[in-house]
């Protein structure tokens, strides 16, 4: 990678690890599921440029969009206002990653190695470490929240994949319409004192609202589009691991949290085990478009 993507890289896996501490500062004040919907107006104002009907596509756009917007991002928010720190739920958040190898094998029959299962399983073992730290177990509930959310991402970004020929900003502000939306319904039925709430919310909240928005979802997923575009999978994902470190790193010092030694433990199977997939993920994806370009090669040869 070239030094300025580098760069671009470490800057998105910073701001989506930061990203767990503005989360934290918004649900002080908001219900989660009102935190969510004011996190996805500020990304559809900015992105309401790009809101555009796809004809043929609105049906798989919707159902996307719903995964990710209002349930994934809705776990989460839920997650952290129950959670008593960020570090131990943004290392559970990479479950993503062996959650996606496993939707693999179950929707599309893949088979695996040895390989992906040993990091499939350290993966887990080091959320189970995680659950069992005293400090952690205070809010198991809140973990395994962030692990549903986790699990969610994965099945959105099965969905995702149907819409490639989608422009990212375009699927970007359409998450955002479902995130207002569903929020707002879900929030009507499921929480109390939503404007109350919305009157006495903090600056410091409402700026952490504003970060979710513009950091995470526009600087964030906007930079991470732009670089699995310009490069292979293999050679961008293995730095997303730092977001975990980030998160961690900022828990520590900006909300002065404890980092225990079970803590670091979890944190070194999960992040292992998640590589390990990432890596395996990848090499397998490149064997497998090898395969398909030799037979098109001899076919042309003949």
């Amino acid at each position: 990678m070239r030094t300025r993507d580098i760069l671009l890289v470490i800057l998105v896996t910073l701001v989506w690890g930061l990203n767990f501490i503005a989360v934290k500062w918004a649900v002080e004040d908001l219900p989660p599921l009102v935190a969510n919907a004011t996190r996805f107006i500020v990304v559809v104002v900015v992105l309401l440029p790009f809101l555009k009907i796809v004809p043929g596509r609105m049906k798989d756009l919707a159902i996307a969009a719903v995964s990710l917007g209002v349930i994934h991002f809705g776990a989460v928010f839920m997650g952290m206002q129950l959670a008593g720190g960020v570090g131990a739920v943004a290392i559970a958040s990479q479950l993503n990653v062996p959650f996606s190898t496993i939707l693999a094998i179950i929707v599309l029959h893949e088979t695996v190695g040895w390989k992906r299962v040993v990091g499939i399983a350290l993966s887990f073992a080091g959320v189970l470490v995680l659950g069992f730290d005293p400090n952690v177990f205070a809010y198991w509930d809140a973990l395994l929240i962030i692990v549903f959310a986790a699990f969610m991402y994965s099945v959105s970004a099965v969905l995702m994949r149907r819409l490639k020929e989608v422009r990212a900003v375009t699927t970007q502000a359409w998450v955002g319409v479902a995130g207002i939306l569903g929020s707002a319904v879900l929030s009507s039925i499921f929480e109390t004192g939503q404007f109350e709430a919305l009157a006495n919310t903090g600056t410091k909240a409402w700026i952490a609202v504003v970060y979710t928005g513009i950091g995470a979802s526009v600087i964030g997923h906007g930079g991470a589009n732009y670089l699995l575009r310009k490069y292979e999978v293999s050679v961008v994902s293995p730095y997303f691991l730092m977001m975990p470190v980030f998160a961690v790193g900022g828990g520590i010092l900006i909300l002065g949290e404890e980092f225990t030694w079970r803590m670091a433990v979890g944190a070194a199977l999960t992040l292992l085990g998640v590589m390990v997939v990432t890596l395996r993920n990848s090499a397998r994806a490149k064997s497998l478009a090898v395969a398909e370009i030799k037979p098109a090669t001899e076919e042309a040869k003949g």
